[in-house]
């Protein structure tokens, strides 16, 4: 009976992964690309202001950074699966009333509700019920799951673009809201029901006064703020890229097909990028896969500068950018995990998802702003100056990762 039961969890669990990361895939499609791939729909359809636009996707992000400590304590509380599954549903409903909106005002503050449900049913929440559930399988699941979910903007993309210029923005909306409602929601409630029900490694039991002590900690601790910091400037870098990713490579010089054609190429990128983690893993500790990573994406913005130069840059671009963000979100749980352990995962992700989301959250905006004071090549510069922040701390996170255990203790 022993050697049977583990072989029958693992079957479970691989069927609960495969539910999570499809329904993961339709989410991140739905609620997060969708602002990028109609950006320049709703610019040339009902002419408001860039500024106004990302404003709302800026919003979006803010109000699920504020959401975020509260998806960690719900997580940490058992109601993960719940959690997901409201999340998913009350964010098809968010896209449907965006569909309805006739200014920009309605436009922010639907992208509020937006930001709300992404907080329930995006990575964050998804990665904390993984790590809490799965235990010592988590890493591997997170990988598998964002293995899949690398493809959503490659299915954002065209998907948008076909069914905008086909039906108008608004159909495309609604047809995303039935996805999400009628896929995306029951597949996350089946995964994450079915992890649970499978998991060889429950989470520990911990009152509300021990997971609020080792949360305290974990704010004591160095690694914390080295790991927050590096990949809330990731973030930033990575948001205000793809906020504006058509027009930037319109920019550079790239037709709309090219356009198009390279940022769909950055989620299989992503997906390639997790790949080589995957193969890799075993021989290369967290904090030095974290270096190399942020160091591709250092190179992407570079390349991206040079795009202007050479338009066929911008495929080299999007394969460095997709690879190196893939890389960063499984990197930023499995490093919290290996440095801060597993109890008050959630509330810990949760204050760490936080600096993340206002960083990536004000990075549209800021991009916007940027872009009328010196151009989509200042923007540019400014995602290369963020990229080489975080690499120093990723430095920093490495040396003190391999120094010895009497010298590695300092801010705990």
């Amino acid at each position: 009976m022993t050697t049977i039961l583990p072989a029958v969890n693992g079957r479970a669990r691989r069927r609960a992964v495969l539910a999570l990361a499809l329904g993961e895939t339709l989410v991140w499609a739905g609620l997060y690309y969708a602002f990028a791939a109609l950006l320049p729909v709703w610019e040339s359809a009902e002419g408001w202001p860039k500024t106004t636009l990302t404003l709302g996707f800026t919003l979006a992000v803010l109000t699920a950074a504020a959401f975020a400590p509260l998806a960690g304590r719900l997580i940490d509380a058992g109601y993960g699966r719940s959690l997901l599954t409201f999340g998913a549903l009350a964010g098809a409903a968010a896209l449907i009333g965006l569909a309805m909106v006739d200014g920009p005002g309605g436009f922010v503050a639907i992208w509020m509700l937006i930001g709300a449900a992404q907080a329930c049913c995006l990575y964050e929440p998804c990665f904390a019920f993984v790590t809490r559930t799965a235990g010592r399988n988590a890493r591997a699941a997170i990988v598998r799951i964002t293995l899949a979910a690398g493809f959503a903007s490659t299915l954002a993309f065209p998907g948008f673009a076909a069914l905008a210029g086909g039906f108008g923005w608004r159909i495309a909306l609604v047809v995303a809201a039935g996805v999400i409602a009628l896929l995306a929601a029951p597949l996350l409630n089946i995964g994450a029901g079915m992890l649970a029900a499978s998991s060889d490694d429950p989470p520990p039991m911990q009152s509300r006064g021990e997971n609020r002590a080792a949360l305290h900690r974990a704010f004591r601790r160095r690694e914390f703020w080295l790991i927050a910091l590096a990949m809330a400037l990731m973030g930033f870098n990575h948001a205000i890229l793809i906020a504006h990713i058509l027009p930037i490579l319109a920019d550079r010089g790239a037709s709309p097909a090219a356009a198009v054609a390279a940022a769909s190429l950055i989620g299989p990128s992503q997906v390639a990028g997790r790949l080589l983690l995957m193969r890799f893993e075993a021989h290369i500790a967290p904090a030095s896969a974290a270096f190399w990573t942020i160091a591709t994406a250092v190179g992407a913005s570079a390349l991206l500068l040079a795009a202007g130069a050479s338009p066929v840059l911008i495929f080299a671009f999007a394969l460095a950018q997709g690879g190196a963000i893939g890389v960063v979100s499984i990197l930023r749980p499995v490093l919290m995990l290996e440095h801060l352990g597993r109890t008050a995962f959630g509330a810990i992700s949760g204050r760490a998802a936080v600096i993340y989301l206002v960083s990536a959250a004000a990075a549209p905006f800021l991009g916007a702003l940027i872009w009328n004071a010196g151009g989509y090549s200042a923007v540019i510069a400014t995602a290369l100056a963020c990229a080489l922040a975080a690499l120093a701390l990723a430095i920093l996170l490495r040396q003190y990762a391999n120094s010895p255990p009497d010298h590695a203790s300092g801010l705990r």
